[in-house]
């Protein structure tokens, strides 16, 4: 099956799909709306050939769908008929989530996407676990998404931001104690050293998770209520 990837991040939308090298991308934040995201893929697309779509959504996906507008982007995305729209069957999964599977391969996993804000994944014995960390405290005052977001890089520094992810991930070792750690993201290229015992992920690594969403795969992940489930 083609499969074409949308990763919908806060600064920009990143597109792959079966058969074409690389990938393309165009502009997204604040004033991003479903239909405006789905025009923007047409356009970027228009000579590429695909059956199927997996869309990485940065936010809350219940039963395979949209449960609330993310918080870095504009609304209209929930109950937004996306198979109508793109004239395709579209499947869609926590952005994390999507990153975290196309790095899986057995026991427990806990993969952390560092980009405009901070997500996570726990993938556990081919169980799927989206995570919502960004309001966890790092500290009295501030939280996940205060310190380690793209706004916390550029306004405070390397030194600092680094300092923080290594006590994140620390924080996020002790509570849920996995075999493997992927630190993915946009921004994950800008941490030298890594945090001990954590490998680094590519946002390109993507397309194998979104490759996971449909048939005839190594391992297909389909959802159930919150979770996802992994057959193999």
């Amino acid at each position: 099956m083609k499969v074409l990837m949308i990763d919908v991040g806060g600064s920009s939308v990143k597109l792959m799909a079966s058969g074409h090298e690389g990938f393309r991308k165009f502009p997204s934040g604040r004033g991003l709306t479903a239909a405006k995201m789905v025009k923007g893929v047409l356009a970027a697309t228009e000579d590429w050939e695909y059956e199927a779509i997996s869309l990485g959504f940065p936010g809350l996906v219940r039963e395979g769908r949209i449960a609330r507008n993310p918080l870095n982007l504009s609304g209209g995305w929930m109950d937004f008929d996306f198979d109508k729209a793109f004239k395709r069957p579209v499947r869609i999964m926590n952005d994390a989530a999507m990153q975290g599977l196309a790095n899986y391969e057995s026991g427990r996993m806990l993969f952390v996407g560092l980009g405009t804000s901070v997500g996570a994944v726990l993938i556990a014995d081919d169980t799927i676990v989206p995570l919502e960390i960004g309001m966890l405290r790092l500290s009295k005052s501030e939280g996940f998404m205060d310190r380690l977001s793209n706004e916390a890089l550029t306004s405070g520094g390397k030194t600092h931001w680094q300092k923080a992810v290594t006590k994140a991930v620390a924080l996020l070792r002790d509570v849920f104690w996995p075999d493997h750690m992927i630190i993915g993201g946009g921004n994950a290229k800008h941490l030298d050293p890594l945090p001990e015992d954590c490998e680094r992920g590519n946002n390109q690594d993507a397309f194998r998770g979104a490759i996971r969403l449909w048939p005839d795969t190594d391992m297909l992940a389909e959802p159930l209520v919150t979770t996802w489930r992994i057959a193999r």
